[in-house]
């Protein structure tokens, strides 16, 4: 009778424990989701904004004050966060991952200060639509590192949970949706001057080389930039970088003696060899693209 009370009390007590376990995952996951949202929702209003297209919108002077007040301060803090992510990977100390930590959500409260009190005109949708989404990604990145523990862990460990972090992810998912966003428009400002360039065009899984080469620079870039969104690729470099190393590794041979038949193969080949590095657009620029027609960018035109 005995025995029969203590497997009832053992089996009462599993089942207690694994309820609270799954009661503590759902809380977990349901917290993270609500504070994802909670976020996406702050910027509602933003993104209610009335814009519409017209023959008006994407002009030069749209990308460009974009450029300098949404592109340019969010690409300083990616630059600051990358780095300091370097040394909190190699940091031994636990008062100097404390330090970089708090670096980061510094750099990410100063550039959404700057941004956010930008305004971009509403003739261009897409580019407000990006810098909305910009706004998003910064919170998040402060966020992430408001929910990390250092406790005893090594700066390695901190970076990692960082990386792995949902915030971190879908800070890095905003970050890129902007990008793509700016690229398109910037692909709706060469459409407008030159009728031979769509206005509007998708990255296919399956697009060929030929199909690239046919391609100007606005369509290539556009096209690298919905690549790197779905693939999740958050890197240093920028589009016309990856465009510049497509062509160069389609012009010298390399995709060819590699029987590499697809932009996607290509850029796999690419991203698992870290082949693609900053400014790699100015350096074949004069090669491939010096009868381009690209909007007056200091990332196209400075050396």
């Amino acid at each position: 009778m005995m025995q029969k009370k203590s497997f009832r009390f053992e089996l009462l007590f599993m089942l207690g424990f694994l309820f609270t376990l799954v009661a503590a995952f759902g809380t977990f996951f349901l917290g993270l989701q609500m504070g994802i949202k909670q976020t996406e929702a702050k910027y509602a209003h933003l993104t209610d904004r009335v814009g519409f297209e017209t023959t008006a919108s994407y002009e030069q002077q749209d990308l460009v004050a974009y450029y300098y007040v949404v592109f340019q301060p969010y690409e300083q803090f990616k630059d600051e966060y990358f780095g300091l992510i370097d040394q909190l990977s190699r940091s031994d100390s636990r008062l100097t991952s404390i330090g970089i930590m708090k670096d980061i959500r510094s750099a990410s409260r100063k550039q959404y200060d700057q941004i956010q009190a930008q305004s971009i005109t509403v003739s261009s949708p897409l580019l407000q639509d990006a810098q909305t989404d910009v706004l998003k990604s910064l919170k998040l990145f402060d966020e992430s590192i408001g929910r990390i523990e250092v406790g005893n862990q090594s700066g390695a460990q901190l970076a990692k949970l960082l990386a792995q972090d949902e915030f971190t992810k879908n800070a890095e998912k905003y970050g890129l949706n902007a990008q793509q966003k700016y690229y398109t428009s910037m692909m709706k400002w060469a459409a407008k001057s030159n009728k031979s360039i769509p206005a509007d065009i998708a990255f296919q899984d399956g697009m060929s080389i030929k199909e690239w080469s046919n391609y100007p620079l606005a369509v290539k870039n556009k096209i690298v930039s919905d690549l790197m969104a779905g693939s999740h690729l958050y890197v240093s470099y920028l589009p016309q970088d990856m465009t510049a190393k497509i062509d160069q590794m389609i012009d010298s041979g390399k995709a060819s003696s590699l029987k590499l038949n697809s932009v996607s193969s290509i850029v796999k080949v690419l991203t698992d060899t870290e082949a693609v590095h900053g400014k790699e657009f100015l350096r074949w620029k004069s090669t491939y693209y010096a009868a381009e027609f690209m909007p007056e960018l200091p990332f196209f035109t400075e050396q």
